[in-house]
């Protein structure tokens, strides 16, 4: 990464510490861990050139050599296709055209192995046969005489360059992983010392997910179902509040004192049924609960049907007829 653009995001860090109150010593162990990466990054960097210019080195190499390969074995290849019967300058041609071919795999394999790239079986294929060509057309005469130094001397330098030249890829592609590695590092280590900052939410944004009580009201008219359909209703119902808890409601009427007997709340029951009181009316006339007397209303109106409306006298059926 461009040093001017580290040390910018690092004055910004700097100055955001300050601001939120650290105090020197933090600023000076952070000053401090900045050093030991920049002294990291300084040594991986000179690993990455290191490995980068041993593989140039080994590309020069293998090029001088196979350049030197290619003149020594220019004048034997001529001689061993001239004396089998290849007429100039046709004999002139055999050796440049095997060692051309060496030297494109070489170089064609020196660019793939960098990216840890292999070109396949037919590359592989290609290398060996145009080494082995190169050491049995320099060394065939040698062979056929028996003449040992003669051999040593024809085969050196093409199987020199045969071994160079398979040497020199798994070298290649080692000095690519270390490159690759280095660079995976300062990645790693910029993403971490990259200045993060998180913005404190706003008020408005912050959302308060606290329930809300839930109150339960209901009018003071309850719909009663006990009464006909012919009784007048509320036309504007009341104010709301708060209903009380069901035992409370239940039990309300049933404290001792001026609580009646069984018999005569029945017969304070019926006396409202008849003058057509609703069920809260007759529970406070007949002090019991809103649901005993609710109970006595539905058998007096399945006995008796609907129940008379408030201030009408009810017609018998036997005196109508």
């Amino acid at each position: 990464m461009n040093r001017k653009l580290i040390s910018a995001r690092r004055e910004v860090e700097r100055l955001r510490l300050q601001s939120d109150g650290a105090d020197a010593t933090a600023v000076k162990i952070w000053e401090a861990t900045n050093k030991v990466s920049d002294l990291e990054a300084t040594e991986r960097e000179s690993a990455v050139n290191t490995a980068r210019t041993a593989g140039r080195i080994m590309d020069a190499v293998l090029l001088v050599v196979a350049l030197l390969t290619m003149a020594f074995s220019l004048q034997n290849i001529h001689d061993f296709a001239a004396g089998h019967g290849v007429q100039d300058p046709i004999a002139w041609f055999v050796a440049p055209a095997v060692d051309l071919a060496l030297l494109a795999a070489l170089m064609g394999d020196a660019v793939l192995s960098r990216y840890g790239l292999d070109a396949g079986k037919w590359a592989t294929a290609l290398r060996w046969y145009a080494g082995a060509t190169t050491v049995v057309l320099n060394s065939w005469q040698s062979w056929a005489e028996l003449d040992a130094a003669g051999i040593l001397l024809h085969t050196a330098m093409p199987v020199l360059l045969f071994v160079l030249a398979e040497a020199a890829s798994p070298y290649r592609v080692k000095f690519a992983a270390t490159v690759r590695l280095a660079a995976e590092r300062t990645a790693t280590q910029e993403a971490d010392t990259a200045p993060v900052s998180t913005p404190a939410p706003a008020e408005a944004d912050r959302v308060d997910t606290t329930p809300e009580p839930v109150v339960v009201q209901e009018a003071d008219t309850v719909y009663d179902p006990a009464v006909s359909t012919m009784t007048s209703q509320v036309e504007q119902p009341a104010p709301l509040r708060s209903v009380p808890a069901p035992a409370e409601a239940d039990t309300e009427a049933d404290t001792p004192g001026d609580r009646l007997d069984a018999k005569a709340a029945r017969a304070v029951i019926e006396a409202a049924w008849e003058a057509g009181d609703t069920i809260r009316e007759a529970a406070a006339k007949a002090t019991r609960s809103a649901s005993y007397v609710g109970g006595v209303y539905a058998q007096l109106r399945k006995a008796r049907g609907d129940q008379p409306i408030k201030g009408q006298t009810a017609i018998e059926t036997g005196e109508a007829a």
